[in-house]
């Protein structure tokens, strides 16, 4: 069975790097505490709706609540929700009593469960259907016992796992989704008061006697407000950690020398940094798995990579995912196509290119590749791109690089005007991939790459087939099909690190956990 994410809006991407962390402490604890978190670029949609920028899923984790949480080792932990019980094909939640909107009104299984259905719902076209909320799943909601029901079509092993990404909105802001593009309707500790486009967002705490965060957390002790603030240079925001004027700094570049110098602490999470997507639609060289193979067997990815992470980068061993794995299995080392320049001309010339003046050709054109990436994932990442384009010229490819933002991303994939983009898809579960990979492209799914694997889909099958992890095998061994077929190209993470003076917090696989942030007392 073909299957995708059906009916997504033209409205994504995700594990981009697009975040980092700076902060500003206005006192030492209770009124008035103030942590301003940078982020590299603006986040573009905040509607947890349709919104999937790594950055707007950091910010809206402050205002909106999941039903259960995912702890670093891999274990589920309440939220909203106190029980829950699940099977191949249904889950069942019962939410905590006393759970309240930002504007004090109830949340209440209905609401949960139109949630669920309106995501399900493919005329409303949210790039979640796939992702957090399976293709065919319906929700009912009981407000007298407050259980929420889940039932899929066909067995979904993830389905619980998947409810942890889910941000929940209130009914409020689901009779009215646009209202939720400039302001919070949620159930969490924060409200989103202040937007200044491209300069900072301000979430302020709406209330201390918060008792359902992850594991029952609360904030009480937390900062009043939290303002993220677009810093697109590290260098900037490193400087700033350093005058005491941030509290809270993401930096992967040269500036962490003098950060670590001076005794700044820092917490660190893996994250997917190098992967390259290739476009298979008809009219495109990459079309061809001959194409595909070859030019990246030109391509030094240990060497890339290397300067992609500032030679602190990590080798891929899963597709997109880093931080918990719920599979643990390698489906990238031996699958990858090898450095190796004399293969990679063999292979183009039985594809049928031909090699004059260093420059491949056939049937009187040059192969040509334009290659998009995210300028604002920082000047190692550009740096990067520059040399894998210096190679693939080398190599006798006419290369042209396009910068994106995150929000000329989808415009630039949508366009089709690509062959190779460098786009780090960011995870948590191994069966989220399968929109990007498998389905429709864009604009009725996520399939950038109008990727068609025959295999890839058996093996899938055979995963779902099993609960939860016990199908890891089949799912590696999906994920291995891609990566030999060249369907994508996984090489390298980084290890994030975000650096800190004056606050603690954990990080969970998504960034900053708001219940965890905490003043020290230092600066």
């Amino acid at each position: 069975m073909r299957r995708g994410a059906r009916g997504a809006a033209p409205v994504l991407v995700f594990g981009l790097l697009a975040a980092g962390c700076a902060g500003t402490g206005d006192s030492a604890g209770g009124s008035g505490d103030t942590v301003t978190i940078a982020l590299t670029a603006d986040p573009g949609d905040m509607n947890p709706l349709t919104g999937l920028t790594s950055s707007a899923g950091m910010m809206n984790r402050f205002a909106y609540d999941q039903l259960v949480h995912t702890t670093v080792d891999g274990k589920l932990v309440s939220g909203v929700a106190q029980t829950w019980t699940t099977d191949a094909d249904s889950t069942t939640f019962t939410l905590k009593p006393g759970v309240l909107c930002g504007d004090g009104v109830p949340l209440h299984a209905s609401d949960v469960a139109a949630q669920y259905n309106w995501i399900s719902d493919p005329a409303n076209q949210s790039p979640l259907l796939g992702l957090s909320v399976p293709e065919g799943l319906t929700a009912t909601g009981d407000d007298t016992t407050e259980v929420v029901t889940l039932k899929t079509s066909e067995p979904t092993p993830f389905l619980l796992r998947m409810a942890s990404m889910l941000p929940l909105t209130c009914a409020k802001g689901l009779k009215s989704p646009d209202s939720m593009d400039r302001s919070s309707q949620g159930s969490g500790p924060y409200e989103l008061t202040d937007i200044v486009p491209n300069d900072h967002y301000t979430y302020t705490k709406k209330r201390t006697a918060y008792t359902w965060g992850p594991n029952g957390d609360g904030v009480e002790d937390g900062p009043d407000k939290v303002t993220f603030k677009i810093i697109p240079n590290e260098t900037t925001a490193a400087n700033l950690l350093l005058g005491g004027q941030v509290d809270i700094a993401r930096v992967n570049g040269s500036d962490r020398g003098r950060l670590e110098a001076a005794g700044i602490k820092n917490r660190t999470q893996n994250d997917p940094h190098g992967q390259l997507l290739f476009n298979e639609a008809p009219g495109h060289a990459t079309a061809d798995p001959r194409v595909r193979w070859a030019l990246t067997a030109a391509l030094d990815l240990r060497q890339i990579g290397a300067v992609a992470t500032g030679g602190r980068g990590i080798p891929s061993t899963t597709l997109g995912i880093a931080s918990v794995k719920p599979c643990p299995g390698d489906s990238i080392t031996g699958n990858t196509p090898p450095h190796d320049l004399d293969r990679a001309a063999e292979t183009l010339k039985a594809a049928g290119w031909t090699k004059s003046g260093g420059k491949w050709s056939k049937d009187g054109h040059r192969l040509s590749i334009t290659l998009p990436y995210q300028s604002t994932a920082g000047a190692q990442v550009t740096a990067a791109v520059e040399l894998a384009a210096k190679q693939l010229s080398s190599f006798g490819v006419k290369v042209t690089r396009k910068p994106m933002t995150p929000t000329t991303v989808v415009p630039t994939l949508g366009s089709g005007e690509w062959d190779i983009a460098w786009l780090p898809i960011s995870v948590a579960l191994p069966d989220q991939n399968v929109p990007f990979f498998d389905g429709p492209a864009l604009p009725k799914g996520l399939n950038f790459g109008s990727t068609d694997n025959p295999e890839y889909r058996r093996l899938l099958d055979l995963a779902r087939a099993k609960p939860d992890t016990a199908g890891c095998a089949e799912w590696t061994a999906a994920e291995a099909e891609l990566i030999k077929r060249v369907d994508v190209i996984s090489f390298v993470n980084i290890p994030t690190t975000y650096y800190t003076k004056g606050y603690s917090f954990e990080l969970d696989g998504n960034g900053v956990r708001p219940s965890s942030l905490h003043r020290t007392g230092g600066r």
